[in-house]
Order: C-alpha cells, then sequence, then structure tokens
C-alpha cells in the first residue's frame, strides 16, 4: 500500500523543516504551513508529530533498504543518506540522550524493526530478533544501540569519518550473525 500524495507532502515538509529547525521545536502549524496543507488533513494521516516523524523515518528507512541489493548496501545507504542529511540528524538529535526525542527515536526504530520482522523482511539487522527469547525486546535493544551510535556520532560532530562508521555498522551486523540465539522460547 502505497503513500498519498498527501503523506508524501507532509513528510517531505517535514524532512525541509528538520534542515533549519530542531523537532522538538517545530509545531505542527509549521508542518502544515510548509506542506501547504491545512490541519486537518495533517490529522486525517497522523496523530501528532511524533506520529509523522515515525512514519517519514519509517518510509526512508524502507525506500533505503528497498533501494538496496544486499544488507551491506542497506548499511552503505543509510549511513550515506545520514551523512548527506548531517543537518537533519543534528536537529533531531538534541544533543542529550536523556531527551525525550531519543526515547521516541528508539521506540519508532524498534516498530520498525518490529514491524520488518513480522513481514519477514530480508534483512540482517531485522534477522538478529530471532537471537533474543523475546522479540519486542530484543528489537529495542537493536534499537537502542544504533540510535545510540548515531547519537554518539552526532554529538562529537561527526569527526570519526563515514568510512569508519561503515566499517564499525558492517562489524556489528557480522558479529550479530554469528551470535547464539539468547536461551528461552520466542515468546517469553
Amino acid at each position: 500500500m502505497g503513500l498519498t500524495r498527501t503523506e508524501l507532502d507532509f513528510q517531505n515538509a517535514l524532512l525541509r523543516l528538520l534542515t533549519t529547525h530542531s523537532f522538538l521545536s517545530l509545531t505542527v502549524e509549521q508542518i502544515c504551513d510548509e506542506a501547504m496543507m491545512n490541519r486537518s488533513s495533517f490529522y486525517r494521516y497522523f496523530n501528532d508529530k511524533s506520529d509523522l516523524l515515525k512514519h517519514t523515518v519509517n518510509e526512508k528507512i524502507s525506500t533505503l533498504i528497498d533501494e538496496s541489493t544486499d544488507s551491506d548496501q542497506e548499511i552503505v545507504n543509510v549511513v550515506t543518506w545520514l551523512t548527506d542529511n548531517k543537518q537533519i540528524l543534528r536537529n533531531l538529535a538534541s544533543g542529550k540522550s536523556n531527551s525525550s526525542l531519543y526515547g521516541t527515536m528508539v521506540n519508532i526504530l524498534a516498530d520498525i524493526i518490529l514491524t520488518h520482522y513480522d513481514q519477514h523482511v530480508d534483512d540482517r539487522i531485522v534477522k538478529a530478533v530471532n537471537l533474543f527469547a523475546n522479540h519486542e525486546t530484543g528489537a529495542y535493544m537493536l534499537s537502542s544501540s544504533i540510535v545510540g551510535a548515531f547519537y554518539w556520532w552526532r554529538n562529537q560532530d561527526y569527526t570519526t569519518s563515514k568510512e569508519t562508521i561503515l566499517t564499525n555498522a558492517s562489524q556489528f551486523v557480522d558479529w550479530l550473525d554469528q551470535q547464539p540465539p539468547i536461551g528461552g522460547s520466542n515468546n517469553e
């Protein structure tokens, strides 16, 4: 099921605004103005700006995965997009890992991982959920690791090279591939 033009317009508006505004400071009104849409249209598709962010991140990750030929290419696509859009990441990461947005980003990524897991998406991070006795716990642990790494990269102002990030991300996923399941049944 594809996006409507209205949903895409709101997502693009959010991404444009994130190049110059922090997410926490944005209002639904600003997003509507940028999309040249009214609030009733916004609320027809999204509960609030965090819901829009979740859908936007999900769509972006799904697109980057779909454009990839394999898991290694997925990592390259995601890191390249983040490198090319550092200002968006700066405006998503307030600089404090204890900010409410940090938890929101962890929740968004965990939801995406779980949705892709339920859809049997062929992705090594998604497959890593099988390592955990409880899929939801596993998705949140993986999500926290990934979001934490990107907050760290942003907080040190991207002084670590893209190549190092790519190498480390690939090593992390390779390490996950080599791990045995963590005991117990998958439904605990």
